[in-house]
């Protein structure tokens, strides 16, 4: 499934990032990474970008940028 369809308070452990270039460093950089964690948190007020909490850090990734990285929805 996508980043972009979590719900709310929803863990997944992200599978593969699809983005290339600039975006994918970016991403990395947040710590946005395979084999890692993820929680999404909130909704931008306008609905974008949205929040996620990977890491111990806040971050927010545009929807269009969610729906290039590939998670599983975590047992926790």
């Amino acid at each position: 499934m996508k980043l972009s369809e979590l719900k709310k308070g929803e863990d997944a452990i992200i599978i593969k990032v699809e983005s290339t270039g600039e975006l994918k460093r970016r991403l990395h950089d947040f710590g946005v990474n395979s084999g890692e964690t993820i929680r999404f948190q909130r909704n931008a007020p306008l609905g974008d970008p949205q929040q996620y909490y990977i890491k111990g850090n806040n971050v927010a990734i545009r929807k269009t940028d969610a729906e290039n990285i590939l998670v599983e929805k975590s047992n926790k």
